[in-house]
């Protein structure tokens, strides 16, 4: 199976060609920020190239990654970038708790595969777990009443810069919940206002988030909590009265490795 999207840069699409002739290649991945949409002038073509097992242990961890630079711009750009790996490697990120390994793959195109099996490796890998989906909506949400509780304290003892980390802290967090609640990943922090906008976001949270980290303000994040407090109770999250005791319960050293997956450290 070969697709090769017309946004490919030419080139691009000379070497995915090549690669298609090579027998120890089984398949090429088309990632990155034009794979989602979100290209401009400034974007590269990010692919994965999926090497048969012996020709992949024949790479140096060196040379599994390469590019060709656009030596015709007038600023030094790329015009593709591609990670050596294999099928095994793909698969084998399944199990990862990290956004990196996952949110690629949810709008990720298959340009060449010699079989099926790196297509469903990557709808695999773009599906959200709904026990992780419940424990990561949890976790974000608590993490996101306690910074903005942290916040108000740490503005009103006039520590400006703390505020701002702590205002950073909390948008991660309710950005991780308000991703989860639409079974999304969070993206790389460079695309986050792209992917907010690519939401359905029906409450408008998504603006909020943005307004806060602008302003380095607690006052949106507080109001985009609010916003979300009947979409999380539907999710089992508790209401105000109940929050002490569900602290309590969270925070718990029997839910020590939960919390590192989950919570924000």
């Amino acid at each position: 199976m070969l697709a090769l999207p017309d946004s490919l840069h030419p080139r691009t699409r000379e070497r995915v060609l090549e690669w298609t002739a090579d027998p120890d290649v089984l398949g090429v991945i088309w990632v990155g920020s034009k794979s989602r949409g979100h290209g401009d002038t400034m974007s590269d073509d990010d692919l994965e190239v999926l090497l048969a097992p012996l020709a992949f242990d024949r790479v140096a961890p060196a040379d599994s990654y390469v590019m060709e630079r656009d030596s015709a711009a007038k600023h030094p750009r790329l015009v593709y970038d591609a990670q050596l790996t294999s099928l095994a490697v793909l698969q084998g990120k399944a199990s990862s708790p990290h956004d990196l390994d996952h949110w690629p793959y949810e709008q990720a195109s298959v340009l060449f595969e010699r079989d099926g099996d790196i297509t469903d490796a990557v709808r695999s890998l773009a599906t959200m777990d709904r026990r992780f989906r419940q424990a990561r909506i949890h976790h974000g949400a608590l993490d996101a009443v306690l910074a903005i509780a942290r916040a108000r304290k740490t503005e009103m003892r006039g520590f400006r810069a703390a505020t701002s980390m702590v205002v950073v802290r909390g948008v991660k967090a309710l950005s991780r919940v308000l991703f989860a609640l639409e079974n999304r990943w969070v993206p790389l922090d460079h695309w986050l206002e792209p992917e907010l906008r690519s939401l359905a976001d029906e409450l408008g949270v998504g603006p909020l988030l943005v307004e806060a980290l602008a302003d380095c303000r607690y006052q949106p994040l507080q109001e985009a909590l609010e916003r979300l407090h009947e979409r999380l109770e539907d999710e089992g999250f508790p209401p105000p009265h109940a929050l002490p005791q569900f602290c309590s319960e969270m925070m718990h050293p029997s839910r020590a490795d939960e919390r590192a997956i989950h919570g924000l450290n």
